[in-house]
């Protein structure tokens, strides 16, 4: 299994290879536009630009490599099948999900001008993010699924990427003048309880 697995983790690093090909600043770029809290309007119009062609494959890699590090992590817990079903089902569940709560946001809040702000965000994050989850999953199949270091650092990597994702788009929601109360009803509704109601569900799993 672990043959097929170390597979994966190489087809991301191909990945992220053909990125540097394309642009090679792509990793230091990943990095600035990582911690960078850019104006609103200043999206997609400075010199910090990764091409869209480089941007698909460090979003391929961060999707490949975000479930590569789920499947290892939930490994630790469950048997082999279930680990890969939940994954697969996690994964997929959180990548709509990040895709379509602001969205729905925005529209119910008659402010979809600002759904190709969010959406940078989200890129900005994730592409950065798959590569840390890249390394992580190399010292995984490293080091065996049972390391507890690894386990401890998947879930503050997870949790450290969705807080500043928050705070990013807060940030851009402030600069366009959202009113405070859309605010607290999209973090409430869309963001906080969706996490709440997992995180209950795994203790409830793991317990």
């Amino acid at each position: 299994m672990n043959s097929y697995l170390l597979f994966v983790s190489l087809l991301s690093l191909t990945f992220i290879a053909y990125a540097r090909m394309s642009t090679p600043d792509a990793l230091s770029l990943s990095w600035k536009r990582f911690w960078k809290l850019s104006k609103i309007e200043s999206f997609g119009f400075d010199d910090e630009k990764i091409r869209p062609e480089t941007q698909s494959l460090f979003l391929s890699n961060a999707l490949i490599s975000f479930s590569l590090s789920t499947y290892l992590f939930l490994y630790t817990y469950f048997e082999r099948f279930d680990a890969l079903v939940m994954a697969v089902l996690f994964v997929c569940a959180y990548a709509g999900f990040q895709l379509l709560n602001f969205r729905l946001a925005l529209f119910l809040t008659d402010n979809w001008k600002l759904v190709g702000h969010i959406a940078e965000i989200n890129k900005q994050v994730w592409s950065f993010v798959g590569l840390v989850y890249l390394g992580l999953s190399f010292l995984w199949l490293i080091y065996g699924q049972a390391n507890e270091i690894l386990k401890q650092a998947y879930a503050l990597i997870f949790i450290a990427a969705y807080c500043w994702r928050l705070i990013k788009a807060w940030r851009a929601c402030l600069q366009a003048s959202l009113e405070w109360y859309y605010l607290i009803l999209y973090l409430c509704a869309l963001e906080i309880l969706p996490i709440l109601f997992v995180w209950r569900w795994l203790s409830g799993e793991y317990n």
